[in-house]
């Protein structure tokens, strides 16, 4: 029988912005046993929850797409709120969930696993310029859409808004990282790196298995990690990728871009990267959270 999660403490503030919506977290009822991929965007956050929505469901011929069967619970997305929690409450056993909001903005559950991911920020930006420039609808004056040295200048000095959270910054980022990870906040946190991921993906199938107690053989690792690799989800983005097959992008292949790191080595010039450096110095004053958050384990 699914169980009801307790809170065991509430969330201490509240983020919202374009999409994001706090009011949406009724949307879904946490049950122990549920996953929550709880990251910052452009993170390999879909990636994560692909991997997550196969191993629960045994196999990688899911019975929905990623977007309809694990949803970003806080969002606004077109999809009513009934919907959505009409089509979470269908799912029997363990379900995933994701969130882009850092882990003082939703309560603590007794028996729910937050899987948190991050990204060397300068990769995050990179990421974000390709997915604005994917969109059907364009807005010229975006941040993202501006030429890089205009545009990464804004992304590091752009102080930090909770009343517009989806507004992507320097900042934003590293409250997320700082609330979620760095505050000891939430109990038994899952805490992994994209570029460690990227590094051996069975390997990462095998640790997202145990962190979400997942019990998992190796032909259903292997099954898994063939099926979430890059060229694999790309393949069948109309699947994967949010509001696939809408027609919000111009591809939805174009959301999963190139599955890499280190894509911002060489399009900056010093003075950037130094500004990049001390501004995040400023905001992650521990040497050696920052270097995790820029670099992982590897």
């Amino acid at each position: 029988m699914d169980e009801a999660a307790p809170v065991l403490a509430p969330a201490v503030r509240a983020y919202r912005g374009s999409t994001t919506d706090p009011l949406r977290w009724v949307t879904w009822a946490p049950r122990k046993g549920d996953i929550l991929v709880c990251t910052p965007p452009k993170c390999g956050t879909t990636w994560t929850q692909t991997i997550l929505a196969m191993l629960v469901n045994g196999g990688s011929d899911l019975p929905e797409k990623v977007p309809v069967l694990s949803p970003w619970v806080d969002a606004d997305l077109g999809v009513s709120a009934d919907e959505v929690a009409t089509t979470l409450a269908a799912q029997k056993g363990q379900r995933v969930v994701k969130t882009h909001t850092p882990a003082d903005g939703f309560p603590i559950w007794e028996g729910v696993t937050v899987i948190a991911v991050y990204r060397h920020p300068l990769d995050i930006f990179f990421s974000l310029r390709k997915h604005e420039a994917n969109k059907k609808v364009v807005a010229p004056d975006h941040p993202m859409s501006l030429p890089v040295p205009d545009s990464i200048r804004q992304f590091i000095n752009e102080p930090l808004d909770p009343e517009d959270f989806d507004k992507d910054t320097l900042a934003s980022l590293t409250l997320h990282y700082s609330k979620t990870v760095l505050s000891g906040r939430y109990p038994h946190l899952n805490v992994f790196h994209y570029s460690d991921m990227l590094s051996d993906g069975h390997r990462t199938v095998r640790h997202l298995a145990q962190a979400a107690g997942i019990e998992a053989g190796a032909e259903l690792i292997d099954q898994v990690a063939e099926a979430s690799a890059f060229s694999a989800m790309k393949a069948r983005a109309v699947d994967y990728a949010p509001v696939g097959g809408t027609g919000y992008w111009k591809s939805d292949a174009g959301f999963f871009d190139s599955g890499s790191s280190g894509k911002w080595e060489g399009q900056l010039s010093q003075a950037e990267i130094d500004l990049f450096n001390t501004r995040l110095a400023e905001l992650v004053p521990d040497e050696k959270a920052r270097t995790w958050l820029v670099a992982g384990d590897c």
